[in-house]
């Protein structure tokens, strides 16, 4: 394990210019994700119909979930910015093979199979160790500025990505979008060269089993009173909102007849404040001191503004709420994540924050799967007020937890 020893920051801080570039790589491999996506749900149609589509999509989810605790032990041992280059350069290869066999023949279920498992499997340790990786690279004060940075970046890179990325398929084909995410992951991959990053301190102790190793850093996170608190909190809103989100909102929509520019302008509103709200943190940093408040009330508003969106009737309603649940989501990204990394032992970073990953996107097949069942049999307006409800109690209940009130900046 390697030593509990904490990395300098790279001199210049966010306006270095290689941090800039990561930044940069890190968001436009975001947008290039989205061209794999599309394409590989369009090759799967093509391939096994709808039925084969969602088992592909569903395969990739599964390595990741399965990962993501041994993977921060890995980067807690060798270091964040070693793997996600490796990372990078192993998807680069695994897109541009893709790219070449899509033009010769249509991919066969198995292949996309197999490419869905493997990119699920290299996400999984991508994703803690980037979430490890700032720490290493600007001083502790400008971590809430940086995240706010990524968190807003990366919103707005998915939510282009993915119409630009399906009308590249359309027409361009698949092959040409797996080239595109391709270069993507090249452009991230020599960004994360450039940025030179502290050697990690030498450990003479013999490395302990990985086993061991994940066992003593999910040790270490459960019994860190506000560790466990903030992931606790975080795990229960995913769980509640996002199946309610991307199931529901669209039944709603139908049900009041909205229509598809109802959804749109929903889903809009929605991305608008998810970009907004982080943003929100690199401008007003300074006059933010106790995060506690700030995170438990925007977890408390942003249950109430999804109740709102389960109940109204009224269109222009639902867009302005979205937009304020998109905010708060957003916001909570940028201050939770930073209070997390300053909360945590170096030593055991990377696997808490493959924690923190797991509890953002490991409980997301789980909820989606559940709120699906509860609509067929509860309608999605009850469903939603049961998602509102148990996101309600999630907040309430962190509301109690002394250290997280009284957590700061």
């Amino acid at each position: 394990m390697t030593a509990a020893t904490p990395a300098p920051a790279v001199a210049g801080g966010l306006k270095d210019r290689r941090l800039i570039a990561w930044l940069t790589g890190e968001a436009l491999s975001q947008f290039g994700d989205q061209f794999f996506i599309v394409a590989l749900a369009v090759s799967a149609v093509h391939s096994a119909g709808a039925v084969g589509a969602g088992l592909v999509l569903a395969v990739s989810a599964l390595p990741k979930v399965c990962l993501l605790l041994f993977a921060g032990s890995l980067v807690d041992r060798i270091g964040p910015r070693c793997l996600m280059l490796g990372s990078d350069l192993a998807r680069l290869a695994m897109m541009a093979f893709l790219a070449l066999y899509a033009t010769t023949t249509a991919p066969s279920t198995w292949v996309l199979a197999v490419v869905a498992a493997t990119f699920g499997a290299l996400d999984a340790v991508f994703e803690p160790a980037a979430n490890t990786l700032p720490v290493h690279v600007v001083a502790e004060e400008e971590l809430v500025r940086l995240q706010g940075l990524r968190t807003a970046l990366g919103r707005a890179a998915t939510i282009a990505g993915g119409p630009v990325g399906g009308l590249a398929a359309g027409f361009a084909g698949v092959s040409f979008s797996f080239a595109v995410n391709a270069a993507t992951f090249g452009i991230s991959a020599a960004a994360l060269w450039w940025l030179r990053t502290p050697n990690p301190a030498p450990n003479t102790e013999p490395p302990s089993p990985l086993w061991r190793e994940t066992t003593a850093g999910l040790r270490y996170a459960l019994t860190h009173p506000l560790l466990r608190s903030a992931l606790v909190l975080i795990a229960a809103l995913e769980f509640s909102l996002t199946g309610a989100v991307n199931v529901g909102v669209p039944l709603i929509a139908e049900q009041r007849h909205w229509g598809p520019f109802g959804i749109g302008l929903v889903n809009s509103a929605f991305g608008a404040g998810a970009i907004l709200g982080p943003l929100s943190m690199v401008l007003f940093k300074d006059r933010v001191r106790r995060a506690g408040p700030l995170v438990l009330g925007a977890a408390a508003l942003g249950t109430v503004c999804f109740g709102i969106i389960g109940t109204t009737s009224r269109l222009s309603v639902a867009a302005a709420v979205a937009a304020g649940l998109g905010l708060t989501i957003g916001f909570l990204a940028a201050i939770v994540i930073p209070l997390i990394q300053r909360a945590s032992d170096p030593a055991y970073l990377g696997r808490v924050m493959s924690l923190l990953a797991l509890a953002l996107s490991g409980l997301t097949p789980l909820s989606m799967a559940l709120t699906g069942i509860a609509v067929g049999y509860l309608g999605a307006p009850a469903t939603m007020a049961i998602c509102a409800a148990l996101a309600g109690t999630a907040s309430l209940a962190a509301f109690t937890a002394r250290v997280l009130r009284q957590a700061t900046l």
